[in-house]
């Protein structure tokens, strides 16, 4: 049988050939965490795998059963060999960004710290948030064979609580992982010796697969810190005094010890492939068997049991096996340990195989050594980057095969050169073998992953980091990375890390920058220190990168290292007449939903009102004049605005409106309807064309008081008609009047600017309109609103009830309180205040307002006549972000993005 329909659909029912019976749903591995000899992660890994490298070495200085190193066998209390492979900096750990005490850390088992920090490392590379996990059906199957962490406790003196459940136990080791991330399916440490995490695996699918848990971390841990197993193992002869695991090798003597944290985490295929997740291999099915007594002692290995344990494996996973291509082997390289298994090997695979297609053979412990308990989980990973890389690595130091084994007579051969795994026209398929000394043997089927869920899009051709030139760059979009760490320093290392990872310096293995920015925001857990870097190539990123590592805003970076974690309220703020330009919002109109939207309803209102259309008046390169056409497309931009934002998950806590654009803020917050609103807008500005040319406006660096003494004598001709800050006002009114009372401010030195109007609004030419006002405005209906609006006409907060005629003839009569609204907003706590208008006219009063405030705050623009509509939203949006702030990623993407791999936490250990 060389392919089968539940092979080449990846069906998740189907029979097998052999039995007739149900083949078990598969399940995908999307993510995976690793520390091993000379390799931090799976890309460090891979080098290590397909460079065919080495990362045995001799027991470190830190471990001071080095000193009983005897090269002589069997020397009582010696060990026999000082090679090994040991992760380096065991004793580091980052406790509070596992919220840990020092005092419960130094109590901790090195394994229990190594396995909180590698899980998170799987879970980011899963994809999956602290947020996305808590209380959730998620399973924890661990090996965890060792607790000789408690033994130096005790020679310390110290015993606690702290060290009974940070070193005595091995479950509790799971159930911390469980406590970490808040999980909340089962949660179990295994002991089958080294049989262990495999064993994980197999539960942690069972699980799975039975619907008793939707998601399963795996993984195994094995950490030297005591002579006595390795004295032991020296005394039975098992150590290589070569110092290198041979497996299949005919001068193979023993194995080599080693350590090792390996997570994987897995999910069902269907849900992976409907989640988006990334998919490094599947697995199709796994066999588990014990020895009993065939093996004549018992830890002796059994060719009987093997045997039955892969042709197990093969049968629930509805496989022939003849179609596996690749076993990564148990593979200790022990004399008895590699004939008994490459025996078992040989007589399974033989099974229906053309002699021209052998099963490859090797082991990952010929590069790294033996992890033993977590032996089989570092099997697992080889073989699902083996085959995400369609590459099968080379197995080392094979000098000559075994020849206790026929090689010529039997299709299998051991993997002495790396190769590229040959296409058969199905899915390509591994096993991975584990035994353990309790007599337990496990075996686990792998394919490769469909092509729509693997992250390197089938390209065989890829480097180390499983991103290729075709990945290339954004499409000269803007797009917005979010970064975020627990500390100011981790934050930093971020940054330098996505800069490596992006090759930003003009590599061509460059990921999608929208692919990138999307998964940052969506697949990631968002911490307290934040930055945005908003730029269209990468190189813009790569420089806004470098900004956040030097700690310095710029445009188009924004960082906030807030310590309370609390966000501040946002206030959308609604602009008077002055910020309108030619071309404003057009870009927003084709590229932002929500806005053309909103836009497009205005416009409908408009039209009913006055004939003539707003969208035409937007596209159109004309500028626009008069105040009755001036202020209905002003109000509809600032209208779609809003909708933006809204859509893009910002919300308002509270709106507030400057002169006319209290009548858009009154539509937001929900106190009048939009044809109420086009109502307003269009006949009060109507009725303002009859006495345009008869008013000026004039903006002043004055204080209120200074204003207020400046037109003293000349009230009915000139107001005091709006109050921006502590010292910006706008004086309104006669124009020659006005003249008159700036030419000695001018003298004086006094900052006076002309404002771009002719019609004095919130001046007593204003009073004349009041009956006409009335009469237009007669039908408009309030109601109380579904957000509060401080009133820039009473100061007060409103529910806006009362915001019907009578108030929109005070809104166009009376002084703007736009200072005392926002001081009154400082004083009630920490506010982000969003301009709603296509280029800033309050910010700078508004950030005058919060630099005198004791109070904190900020604003932002929403768009800047300067910059492209786009870019200036997102530098909004990143400026949001890293005030705590999390928007709407794929709506702020513009639909759902592709999950890439992205760069780890940055541990201060």
């Amino acid at each position: 049988m060389t392919g089968t329909p539940v092979q080449a659909g990846y069906r998740s029912s189907g029979s097998s050939a052999a039995l007739g019976k149900p083949v078990p749903e598969p399940v995908a591995i999307i993510g995976i965490g690793c520390r091993l000899p000379g390799a931090h992660g799976t890309d460090e890994f891979w080098r290590v795998l397909r460079t065919g490298s080495d990362t045995v070495t001799q027991i470190p200085a830190d471990r001071a059963f080095g000193s009983l190193y005897d090269p002589r066998p069997g020397t009582p209390g010696r060990i026999a060999s000082r090679a090994g492979g040991f992760l380096t900096d065991i004793d580091a750990f980052d406790a509070d960004f596992f919220d840990v005490s020092p005092r419960e850390a130094a109590r901790m088992d090195p394994q229990q710290r190594l396995l909180l920090e590698t899980s998170w490392e799987a879970f980011e590379d899963a994809g999956q948030t602290r947020g996305s996990l808590a209380g959730t059906r998620t399973a924890v199957f661990l090996a965890y064979l060792s607790t000789q962490y408690s033994e130096l406790l005790r020679e310390a003196g110290i015993c606690d609580m702290h060290s009974a459940i940070g070193a005595e136990g091995r479950g509790t080791a799971a159930g911390r992982l469980s406590y970490a991330f808040d999980l909340r399916g089962p949660s179990m440490a295994l002991d089958a010796t080294c049989a262990s995490s495999l064993l994980a695996i197999h539960l942690a699918c069972q699980s799975i697969r039975s619907g008793e848990s939707t998601l399963a971390l795996a993984g195994g841990v094995n950490i030297m810190l005591t002579p006595d197993l390795s004295i032991a193992l020296s005394q039975a002869g098992v150590l290589s005094r070569y110092g290198r695991s041979r497996f299949g090798d005919a001068a193979a003597d023993g194995y080599v010890r080693s350590e090792a944290v390996a997570v994987v985490i897995l999910k069902s295929l269907e849900q992976a492939r409907a989640d988006g997740d990334q998919v490094y291999a599947v697995i199709r099915g796994s066999g588990v068997t014990n020895d009993g007594r065939s093996g004549g002692f018992v830890t002796a290995p059994s060719v009987e049991s093997q045997a039955e344990m892969l042709r197990t494996a093969y049968r629930n996973a509805g496989v022939e096996p003849g179609d596996i291509d690749y076993i990564e082997a148990h593979g200790t390289g022990t004399v008895m340990g590699d004939q008994i298994e490459l025996t078992a090997i040989a007589e399974v695979l033989s099974e229906g195989r053309p002699s021209d297609r052998p099963c490859v053979l090797g082991s990952a412990k010929s590069n790294i050594g033996h992890t033993e308990g977590a032996a089989g989980m570092v099997g697992i990973i080889k073989v699902a980057l083996s085959l995400r890389h369609r590459t099968i690595p080379a197995s080392l130091h094979i000098a000559e095969p075994n020849p206790a084994v026929p090689w010529d007579e039997l299709p299998i051969e051991l993997a002495t050169t790396v190769r590229r795994w040959p296409d058969r026209g199905r899915p390509r398929l591994a096993g991975v073998s584990a035994f353990g000394l309790s007599g337990t043997n496990v075996h686990v089927v792998l394919a490769e992953a469909p092509c729509d869920t693997d992250a390197t899009s089938g390209s065989p051709d890829r480097g180390a980091d499983g991103l290729g030139a075709d990945d290339l760059g954004a499409d000269d979009q803007p797009v917005l990375l979010p970064l975020s760490a627990a500390t100011p320093d981790a934050l930093s290392e971020l940054a330098q890390a996505y800069l490596d990872r992006m090759n930003c310096d003009g590599v061509s293995s460059q990921p999608s920058l929208a692919d990138v920015c999307w998964s940052a925001g969506m697949r990631r857990t968002h911490f307290e220190h934040r930055a945005a870097v908003v730029g269209r190539t990468h190189a813009e990123i790569a420089g806004g990168l470098r900004t956040v590592m030097a700690g310095q805003p710029t445009n188009g970076v924004s960082i906030d290292r807030r310590t309370d974690g609390d966000r501040p309220r946002i206030a959308f703020v609604f602009p008077g007449q002055g910020s309108q330009w030619a071309g404003m919002g057009r870009e927003l109109l084709s590229s932002a939903p929500a806005f053309r939207a909103a836009v497009a309803e205005c416009d409908a209102a408009v039209r009913t009102e006055t004939g003539w259309s707003v969208i035409e008046r937007l596209m159109s390169d004309e500028p626009l004049t008069g105040i009755d056409v001036i202020q209905p497309v002003l109000w509809a931009v600032e209208v779609g605005l809003a909708a933006m934002w809204r859509q893009l998950g910002v919300e308002p806590d509270v709106v507030i409106g400057h002169s006319m654009g209290e009548v858009a803020a009154a539509v937001v917050a929900g106190a009048i309807t939009l044809s109420d609103a086009a109502a307003v807008i269009c006949r009060r500005s109507r009725i303002l064309r009859s006495v345009s040319g008869q008013g000026a406006m004039v903006a002043l660096q004055l204080s209120m008081a200074d204003a207020e003494r400046a037109i003293e004598g000349f009230e009915d001709q000139v107001s005091v008609a709006v109050a921006n800050s502590d010292s910006s006002v706008v004086l309104s009114g006669d124009p020659a009047v006005l003249d008159r009372l700036t030419r000695p401010l001018l003298d004086r030195g006094v900052f006076c600017r002309p404002v771009q109007v002719d019609v004095a609004s919130h001046s007593p030419q204003m009073e004349p309109l009041r009956p006409e006002l009335m009469r237009a405005l007669a039908d408009v209906r309030a109601v109380a609103g579904d957000i509060p609006i401080h009133s820039t006409v009473t100061g007060q907060r409103s529910t806006g009830e009362e915001f019907d005629a009578a108030y929109w003839v005070r809104n166009l009569r009376e002084p703007v309180r736009f200072a005392d609204v926002v001081h009154t907003m400082l004083d009630e706590g920490e506010t982000v205040f969003i301009e709603m208008g296509p280029h800033p006219m309050l910010a700078h009063s508004i950030s005058e307002i919060i630099d005198s405030a004791e109070g904190h705050g900020a604003v932002i623009a929403s768009l800047n006549r300067n910059a492209a509509d786009w870019t200036a939203i997102l530098a909004t949006v990143g400026t949001l972000y890293a005030a705590g702030y999390e928007p709407d990623w794929t709506a702020l993407r513009g639909g759902t993005g592709n999950f890439v791999p992205l760069p780890s936490y940055p541990w201060q250990r």
